[in-house]
């Protein structure tokens, strides 16, 4: 029973319960009860809360659209949405199928940036094509060994962390040869690390899930109660994390990718409300100032620091009021000056002309 008289108890006898889809037939069972909340969502919070992945993915495909960063971004931000559709359908029914559909495409669309990213400085077209054919082949292999021979999901984590890992790697010297601003690279620097510590912070509360999964179940049912408990499925917060840590990556991504373009001097990175970044596209508009009043915003040319536009915006809008009443002023008195001259000008052009020949008197005789 719940020590919180507010919150209502977790239904007793779930073992044996089946709901509406059957048995379970993935490899994988995790620790959240199944079909505590509803007959229709064998684990409701490791489903619900790939949402994350669906928003965060459809915001980055809006603006990888809306800010021409191509259509490698697009494809990724696609790959990000149908992972989180995958994961949703997975723990909505623990069947091995859609088991399938939520680990697959994490390698797929991991296999698409590090074909990118491992051949994008292969200035040699034949190189170029046998980076994608030779990742071609091997994710085409690990698929139909794990679907057919091994389908331990060791096989898939490690091939996820492979992939991801060696992304990294080559991204960090790609930052390295091609941006030589200081300032940026160090945020770069800082960008990635922000990614890997959400990604390892998710992956913390996973283990902490699987480890103590006992301990975890007797917490939410005689300590915590619904909706209470929610808060002790460790993996549904991975499932937030590494959304966020993917979200972030792919940030990350898009400022190399403009560096190396030599775009820099057309971008943006705009932080709206502190939390999500966005690579705006701003190419030489002057107002920008404007648009995104009261969010952050950094130079990715490394020129100026980060600016809280709300506060530099009125700052630079008095003193913009300040030196053109100062200017209005001069104006007024360098007015007042040539009409006083101009005046004076004319009153003595308007005047009689006095003679300068000497006066003669005549005396009466």
């Amino acid at each position: 029973m719940s020590s919180f008289p507010l919150f209502t108890d977790y239904p007793l006898n779930m073992e044996s319960y089946q709901g509406y889809w059957g048995p379970v037939t993935s490899t994988i069972d995790w620790c959240e009860e199944n079909y505590v909340i509803s007959p229709f969502f064998a684990e409701f919070i490791n489903a619900t809360t790939n949402l994350s992945f669906f928003f965060l993915s459809m915001y980055h495909l809006y603006s990888s659209y809306k800010n021409n960063h191509g259509l490698l971004f697009m494809i990724v931000s696609i790959g990000m949405g149908i992972v989180g559709l995958g994961s949703w359908l997975f723990h909505m029914t623990l069947k091995y199928e859609f088991q399938l559909l939520d680990e697959l495409p994490m390698i797929f669309f991991s296999a698409i940036p590090f074909a990118y990213i491992h051949g994008i400085d292969k200035s040699n077209f034949i190189k170029f094509y046998i980076v994608y054919l030779g990742t071609f082949i091997i994710i085409l292999t690990l698929t139909l060994v794990y679907c057919s021979v091994y389908t331990n999901p060791i096989l898939h984590q490690t091939s996820y962390a492979i992939l991801n890992i060696s992304i990294v790697v080559k991204s960090l010297l790609l930052v390295n040869k091609h941006v030589t601003s200081l300032k940026i690279r160090k945020y770069l620097y800082w960008k990635v690390f922000n990614a890997l510590s959400q990604f390892m912070l998710g992956f913390l509360f996973w283990n902490l899930d699987t480890i103590f999964c006992s301990k975890l179940i007797f917490w939410r049912r005689n300590l915590f109660g619904l909706p209470l408990g929610f808060l002790l499925e460790g993996h549904g917060w991975w499932h937030i994390f590494t959304s966020l840590g993917i979200y972030n990556f792919i940030l990350y991504n898009e400022i190399l990718s403009i560096w190396f373009e030599k775009r820099q001097n057309d971008y943006k990175l705009v932080y709206r409300f502190g939390i999500l970044g966005e690579v705006v596209l701003i190419n030489g508009d002057k107002t920008y100032l404007d648009k995104f009043n009261g969010n952050y915003v950094l130079n990715l040319n490394g020129k100026d620091d980060f600016e809280k536009t709300e506060k530099n915006l009125l700052q630079a809008k008095g003193e913009t009021n300040l030196n053109s009443k100062n200017l209005s002023k001069t104006s007024a008195r360098a007015s007042s000056q040539e009409e006083k001259v101009s005046a004076t000008t004319t009153s003595a052009a308007a005047a009689p002309a006095v003679s300068k020949e000497p006066i003669v008197q005549v005396k009466a005789s």
